[in-house]
């Protein structure tokens, strides 16, 4: 089963929010964007540990584009649906009666709060509001406490306490897991080991020293307030009740030598997650829940970057370099995880179809939401975007625009000209990004407004083949049809580069490197390669092509820096570009995403 679509309205800073989901969901977006309140709005639907007093919410969680004072027809709506639960009786049973579709079988819950039904007048206070809990499409199918707790939602919060949690033994994770364990074990082998243990308690109390501290404690708890009211205190190892000694049982590090509290936090938050995961698992085994909706905000706190990628790998199922079929989920099948982060160490083993993005809607005051879950990608697609995703650990999900080129010399060249040009790509939000190759399509989807929706524009060179056909031009029109759903009706090549201009596909004359000498670098990529290149030859022709800039031989200009490396060359270069000598590609690529996320 998975949670297949979220919607909500006039909830906090959501005044319309409507998306999919995948098996799992990794939620990003900005600090202050409404991450939490995303979780909280599911626990309103899911949360069989929240009160109803909570659920009676206040004017305050209307979203503030809803004009006040708030009218009898002013109500907020969270509905979530579920799918894919037909081949699991039990999930079948809770979830048959509020069916909204059968193919695929579909269920939905909604929770609304509006005024009550009847009221005269506008509402004006606590009291002239309700909030009711329904399944399917009638608002009279009420949702029971009993769904809530076969399909319950656990949230660990952004600032839990894993080391206090497991010390503990009511909110500890290991309680259950221990409980279950010692109900398996025979009465008669516990009331053994408790006596092995009174032994030993006693053989260590026993010692002078000891026994002296004792007799000093009881001495001074009667001096303090008298035989009457002293609490009988003795020291030992541990209860020596066979039930209690279960519960004397805490987790330790380091082959037994120290405690939890000796531990770092990342180790605390590392040995609670593995226990709440068989905690979840345990349950559903037991019969005393079916699935578990396990919502963790900010999961890479305290845990080093690898750590976050191994943890939440796990979690979110292990992905294969080359995927054939979807990849084997690793934690129980009876869980689906929501996670709310700012780590691209997570965002880099998430799942393509996982990822929904948060951004400030164009009004200013609510938040809208982008989701991968419904993206057409095959699975070589997948393949390519999750190892770039790898590789550049997922900031292009954070930002606020990108810049798709082909390779890494464009990474290194393409910011520092930016910045020429009075455009601070970092201060933008603005990220450049190499699909190492041509294959821009699959990206194109991500970030298209079927996907991700965020501003992009892609940089790519015309590439002349042996028969003096433009690569370039037909991979722009392949983009073209892409975006356009249609194939252009432009012909000349002219209407068909402004077609893509409008669309945030730029084209350059030739590659980025002749271009880039064309537009007045000559004399800078002439020093550099005369700096870098160990070619006597080179060397000479770089100095003859710096003094005559007309007589550059561009398939040779190119096979000498190809020599050298382009990255290299790159790299080289971007320290000593001329200010404002830049491709018009680059320049108008730059302003055409700037120019979307102010």
């Amino acid at each position: 089963m998975r949670l297949s679509r979220i919607h909500i309205e006039n909830f906090r800073n959501f005044k319309l929010l409507d998306i999919s989901l995948g098996e799992h969901a990794v939620i990003v977006g900005e600090n202050k964007i409404g991450k939490s309140n995303l979780l909280y709005a599911l626990r309103l639907v899911l949360d069989p540990s929240l009160p109803d007093s909570a659920r009676q919410l206040r004017e305050e969680d209307f979203w503030d584009g809803v004009s006040r004072p708030l009218k009898k027809d002013d109500r907020i709506l969270i509905s979530v649906e579920f799918s894919d639960f037909e081949g699991n009786i039990n999930e079948l049973a809770v979830l048959a009666e509020h069916l909204v579709g059968v193919a695929p079988m579909t269920s939905r819950l909604t929770f609304v709060f509006q005024p009550l039904p009847g009221l005269e007048g506008s509402p004006a206070k606590a009291a002239d509001y309700e909030f009711f809990i329904f399944g399917g499409e009638r608002s009279d199918n009420t949702v029971s406490y009993e769904l809530r707790r076969r399909l319950p939602m656990d949230i660990l919060p952004a600032l839990r306490d894993a080391e206090g949690d497991l010390a503990n033994w009511r909110r500890s994770p290991l309680r259950p897991l221990l409980e279950e364990a010692a109900s398996k074990v025979a009465e008669n082998d516990l009331a053994d080991i408790a006596d092995k243990v009174f032994t030993a308690s006693e053989a260590i109390t026993a010692v002078p020293e000891i026994k002296a501290l004792d007799d000093s404690v009881t001495g001074r708890l009667n001096e303090m307030v008298g035989n009457s009211h002293a609490v009988d205190v003795t020291l030992g190892l541990s209860p020596t009740d066979p039930d209690r000694l279960v519960r004397a049982l805490r987790p330790f590090i380091d082959q037994g030598k120290r405690g939890i509290g000796e531990a770092s936090l990342g180790s605390a938050n590392l040995i609670y997650l593995a226990l709440k995961s068989l905690e979840f698992q345990q349950l559903v085994q037991q019969g005393n829940r079916d699935h578990t909706f396990l919502a963790i905000e900010e999961p890479e706190a305290h845990l080093h970057p690898h750590l976050q990628r191994l943890v939440y790998r796990d979690f979110l199922r292990p992905r294969s370099a080359a995927p054939k079929a979807p990849a084997p989920q690793a934690v129980s099948p009876n869980t689906s995880v929501l996670l709310t982060t700012h780590s691209p160490h997570i965002v880099s083993v998430a799942p393509v179809k996982s990822l929904v993005l948060l951004r400030k809607s164009a009004d200013g005051l609510s938040t809208s939401g982008y989701s991968t879950a419904g993206l057409d990608l095959e699975l070589k697609d997948i393949a390519d975007l999750e190892r770039y995703l790898d590789v550049d650990r997922g900031e292009i999900v954070f930002s606020r625009g990108v810049l798709l080129v082909e390779g890494d010399a464009e990474c290194f060249v393409v910011p520092m000209l930016a910045r020429m040009n009075g455009y601070d790509l970092d201060e933008l939000g603005i990220s450049v990004c190499s699909v190492s190759g041509t294959n821009f399509a699959p990206y194109v989807k991500f970030l298209g407004q079927q996907g991700l929706n965020i501003p992009f524009a892609v940089l790519t060179d015309y590439d002349l083949n042996d028969d003096f056909k433009s690569l370039g031009m037909a991979r722009v029109t392949g983009l073209l049809s892409q975006i356009l759903d249609s194939e252009p009706d432009e012909e000349s090549e002219d209407d068909l580069r402004e077609l893509a201009k409008e669309n945030g596909l730029f084209l350059n004359e030739d590659t980025l490197e002749t271009d880039l000498f064309r537009a007045g670098q000559s004399d800078s990529m002439c020093d550099v390669i005369v700096e870098l290149t160990e070619n006597g030859a080179a060397r000479q022709r770089a100095e003859e092509w710096k003094k005559k800039p007309d007589s550059l031989d561009p398939d040779q200009f190119i096979k000498d820096i190809e020599a050298i490396g382009k990255g290299r060359f790159a790299q080289r270069l971007a320290t000593c570009l001329k200010p404002k000598a830049c491709p018009d590609y680059i320049r108008e690529a730059v302003k055409y995403v700037a120019d979307q996320c102010h």
